[in-house]
């Protein structure tokens, strides 16, 4: 197995349980225009592809784009005042960064998260990560799976792809992986079912001190 030389971690889902914060936010955008709220559980699902498409399935059906661009529009402030009280660390991720940050292995985010929520999230729970890069959700750069950002991170770190694992819990990180040419590795606490995760070809990783001896034993061995 090639050796692992750096990390590339998706954040909702991955690093972090935001769901709370996500369902509140989308909840209250979607009462502010008269629309039917959503449980935790359907939010859960519509997760991954960014915030545009987390609005346009929270409405359901199909939706004009009119209104899911006000709704989107009015997302943004709901989430500003509620993702503080409903972000929490998953078990185990404390540990998993320092003891990735300790053996010298470069770290950085990609996420479909707006990058402004991004970098907020970073830099209030993880401001003791020394983070290579941190990549959100931009105009100026496709989405995932679009393997650009995951490519852009590549080249800060002068990490040739091939020996990058990129961490996170759907499809979509699956196949950005796949398509950046880094090693895919896919946890199972996050928000997808793991009998989706289980069409990929992608190691599943159960829990933060399985991730940690994943990562670190083909990387001592380089």
């Amino acid at each position: 197995m090639t050796s692992i030389r750096a990390v590339i971690f998706d954040l909702d889902g991955t690093l972090v349980d935001s769901l709370p914060g996500i369902t509140a936010g989308l909840n209250q955008a979607l009462a502010t225009h008269g629309l039917a709220t959503q449980p935790p559980g359907r939010v859960r699902r519509f997760v991954g592809n960014g915030s545009r498409m987390l609005v346009r399935r929270g409405i359901g059906g199909n939706p004009p784009d009119e209104l899911v661009e006000a709704v989107h529009r009015d997302f943004f402030p709901a989430y500003a005042e509620c993702w503080r009280e409903g972000t929490l660390l998953y078990p185990g991720i404390r540990d998993l960064l320092k003891s990735l940050h300790r053996e010298g292995l470069p770290l950085a985010v990609c996420s479909n998260k707006p990058h402004r929520y991004t970098v907020e999230i970073m830099h209030l729970l993880f401001d003791w990560v020394p983070w290579a890069m941190i990549l959100g959700q931009q105009e100026s750069l496709p989405g995932k799976p679009d393997p650009t950002a995951a490519l852009q991170i590549a080249r800060h770190i002068s990490v040739p792809p091939a020996e990058i694992a990129f961490v996170g819990d759907s499809l979509v990180d699956f196949e950005t992986a796949t398509a950046a040419g880094m090693q895919p590795l896919l946890v199972t606490w996050g928000f997808r079912p793991e009998k989706e995760l289980r069409t990929t070809t992608s190691p599943l990783m159960s829990s933060a001190t399985a991730l940690r001896r994943f990562l670190l034993a083909p990387h001592r061995g380089s």
